[in-house]
């Protein structure tokens, strides 16, 4: 069956906002802030899911609104429960009730199967997407074109954020990067360029796939 990605930026920090569609029935990452263009993006469609690959406010901050709008559930790791609850809290979303997911997980909406990868550092539970079948990674505020993912904010680490990163670099094949900022990329431009990934895979690779 047809499956469609879309993306939007959202809020003063262009967020991005992925939509992937597969037979009609679809999903949101990231839906970062209410708006026009977030709107026009889901019109017509039947969501399903929204999954936050971290539970900062620029990912989190439309979750109220479609969830309302659309009845989806709302899926994030556990480890950032506690982040959705303060930045929820702080901004009025504090009955909103997230489910779980867990490093290895499968989640499905129609042909679309993305597999859970739990990659912390930027945040505790933050996550990377696999679609397996469409080689690519959805793979929030770990890693972007060029850059990586900033440990300074609470619940950051620098060390797990090099385990994450080192899991993404350790994949056999190429993939297609679809970051929570800034352009789509490639696994393999971000191995040869990117200055945050040198020595992450000197060691035999191995495919560290979930």
């Amino acid at each position: 069956m047809i499956k469609i990605i879309k993306s939007i930026a959202l809020t003063e920090y262009q967020s991005n906002c992925y939509l992937l569609e597969s037979g009609g029935r679809a999903l949101l990452i990231d839906p970062g802030a209410p708006a026009d263009s977030l709107a026009e993006l889901i019109q017509g469609r039947q969501i399903e899911l929204i999954i936050n690959t971290h539970a900062h406010p620029d990912h989190i901050g439309g979750d109220r609104w479609i969830a309302e709008q659309t009845g989806a559930k709302i899926l994030l790791h556990r480890a950032d429960l506690e982040l959705f609850q303060y930045f929820s809290g702080a901004s009025g979303r504090s009955s909103l009730r997230p489910e779980f997911i867990t490093e290895g997980q499968t989640i499905t909406v129609g042909d679309i199967s993305l597999i859970v990868m739990h990659t912390p550092g930027h945040s505790p539970g933050s996550v990377t997407l696999l679609w397996q079948s469409e080689r690519a990674l959805f793979t929030g505020d770990l890693l972007f074109a060029g850059a990586v993912g900033r440990t300074d904010f609470p619940g950051g680490s620098d060390s797990q954020l090099r385990q994450s990163l080192r899991r993404l670099v350790m994949l056999v094949g190429e993939y297609r990067l679809y970051p929570g900022h800034g352009p789509p990329t490639t696994l393999a431009r971000e191995r040869s360029e990117n200055p945050f990934l040198s020595g992450l895979g000197d060691a035999e690779q191995g495919d560290l796939t979930p």
